[in-house]
């Protein structure tokens, strides 16, 4: 299985994300995690451990060869730590069958509910 985890927040909010991939590499242990997250977060990507692939997001178009790799790399599952529209447009593009996010924003923003097919993220 691959699983990619969107987090394009700030360095604090990707600390915050990593008890997910530690949990998500103990229950499913040959699942192929990657990570999206914004450049300014690149510093602490050689820390973080579990995860195969990495993409570094920029803003708009310069943003367009990240989009192309999420795309063609294949994923069967995105969850979505973000919740913004931004987050919610990489977690259409890439494909995924299953794209999660939480049942919040899935009440607040018809466009981005559109985006997912699961809502399972605490709030």
């Amino acid at each position: 299985m691959k699983i990619l985890l969107i987090q394009l927040r700030r360095l604090g909010d990707l600390i915050l994300t990593t008890p997910a991939i530690s949990a998500l590499r103990e229950h499913l242990p040959a699942a192929q995690i990657a990570l999206a997250v914004s450049g300014e977060c690149a510093p602490l990507l050689p820390a973080i451990q579990g995860l195969r692939q990495t993409f570094l997001t920029k803003r708009g178009v310069r943003d367009l060869s990240a989009w192309m790799e999420i795309r063609r790399a294949g994923f069967d599952c995105v969850v979505d730590f973000t919740r913004n529209d931004r987050s919610a447009w990489l977690t259409f593009l890439s494909g995924a069958p299953q794209r999660i996010v939480s049942d919040r924003l899935k009440i607040k923003s018809k466009i981005r509910r559109a985006f997912t097919t699961s809502s399972s993220i605490a709030r």
